[in-house]
């Protein structure tokens, strides 16, 4: 006879922390460096992941290893900020996306340090204290979409936001039929979108061209955002239109953050050619003279053009490039502001946080906008125009186009370009805005 085996026995979930008035706003958990257990935590960590206190054996599931709580696709990037974390002095901050115990994603905000164990060894333990920023995250990310997709309307007549990972789309504009454009608020079958805008958008035979770029990028960007790699811009012959038919269009992708992106496409003014669907970089028109910015650049060098007066933008052959972070963003402006000069952390800090103290944390934040710009520009073949050196950053003026240089080097043809208006976007352009006034008034 077999002996019985004893009765299965869950493992105790993590010890408690004790928390300070019986709550905190913050989730704190401690687990091993080496083996990623959890030996620690507090009851806010537990509801950040939905798993409640009645739910034992589920505590001690997850508790063998934190990384159980991470999605399998962002496993390695995890691993990765841990390891450098743990490597760092102080107490380091990143973002990281887990899985709640319903399988609903979120995103925290995280800084990792380590503790001394019972032995004294002061590198066993992490703690990572978390806060959940998916509201707050989700919130930015619709109002910067939300604008986004009324400067990409003014020059495209399609637009459609892509969110790849939820196999859904909106309609944003659609000029050609306003009964789908009407949509805009609700999310529709990505499948569907995709068969319809493949179907109005293209002539026939450009329509497998056009659905395996859009389907590619699908592929590519599920769970993510739109990846360098991704072909970013196609031309087509467009499907017969009233006015017009058979004229030469083409469809971009730009980021949307959050792991979307943005579909527009527009008539492109050359006549349409016989050649089959193929990326085909934006060219200067024929006859044009080479401008200064060109000088140095390969011909296969994408062009950068640059726009401060009004708002901030920046183009590459033509196409806006679509920031992910808006402090990126302004970083590049504050570059371009101070004309190839080389620029610190502490100046940076002062400009876009100009109501912070300097602090150890505020120059990690500073480190992270300047990786997400060096990224951004890199994703669109662009990174040479921003130079670093032993942490000072400054734009390379001769690599771009720019209309604030052209304007200050008396260019016959630029001056005119200045209408009074200078970096909207940025309160600490005010002081070059008056340069530029007093100037057009001595002119």
């Amino acid at each position: 006879m077999h002996a019985e085996r004893p009765p299965y026995t869950a493992k105790r979930p993590p010890a408690p922390i004790p928390e300070a008035d019986g709550a905190t706003p913050v989730g704190i958990v401690r687990f091993k460096r080496d083996t990623l257990a959890i030996v620690g935590s507090n009851e806010q960590a537990w509801r950040i992941v939905g798993i409640g206190s009645s739910d034992g054996a589920l505590r001690a599931s997850v508790s063998e290893s934190i990384d159980r709580l991470v999605p399998l696709a962002d496993l390695s990037s995890f691993h990765a900020l841990l390891d450098a974390g743990s490597a760092s002095q102080p107490p380091a901050e990143f973002d990281a996306r887990i899985r709640r115990a319903d399988g609903t994603p979120i995103e925290i905000a995280c800084w990792l340090s380590l503790l001394p164990d019972a032995t004294g060894r002061k590198d066993a333990v992490c703690q990572l204290v978390m806060i959940d920023v998916t509201h707050k995250r989700d919130i930015a990310r619709s109002r910067s979409r939300a604008r986004r997709a009324k400067e990409l309307a003014l020059a495209y007549d399609v637009v459609f936001l892509i969110e790849p990972g939820e196999r859904r789309a909106r309609c944003l504009r659609f000029e050609r039929d306003e009964r789908i454009a009407r949509l805009g608020s609700l999310r529709i079958s990505l499948t569907d979108a995709l068969d319809y805008l493949v179907e109005h958008l293209a002539a026939p035979w450009e329509r497998a061209g056009l659905r395996a770029f859009v389907e590619n990028a699908c592929h590519a960007g599920e769970g993510n955002n739109l990846p360098s790699e991704s072909p970013q811009r196609i031309e087509f012959t467009g499907a017969g239109e009233a006015a017009g038919g058979g004229r030469l269009r083409e469809a971009v992708l730009m980021d949307a953050e959050g792991g979307g992106f943005f579909l527009c496409s527009r008539i492109v003014d050359r006549a349409a050619s016989d050649e089959p669907a193929a990326l085909v970089p934006r060219a200067r028109p024929a006859g044009a003279a080479p401008r200064e910015a060109d000088a140095g650049r390969g011909n296969g060098d994408p062009r950068v053009t640059i726009r401060t007066f009004g708002y901030f933008d920046v183009f590459v052959d033509g196409r806006p490039i679509a920031f992910r972070s808006e402090k990126a963003k302004e970083l590049l402006a504050l570059l371009v502001d101070r004309r190839g000069g080389y620029v610190t952390s502490a100046d940076i800090i002062t400009a876009l946080w100009e109501n912070e103290p300097i602090t150890g944390q505020l120059r990690t934040r500073c480190r992270k906008v300047a990786l997400r710009l060096n990224r951004t520009l890199e994703a669109n073949g662009v990174g040479g125009i921003v130079e670093s050196v032993r942490g000072k950053r400054r734009i390379v003026p001769e690599l771009v186009s720019c209309d604030l240089f052209d304007h200050l080097s008396g260019s016959a043809d630029a001056g005119a370009d200045f209408r009074g208006s200078y970096l909207k976007n940025y309160s600490w352009a005010e002081g070059t805005l008056a340069e530029l006034m007093q100037e057009g008034m001595r002119r």
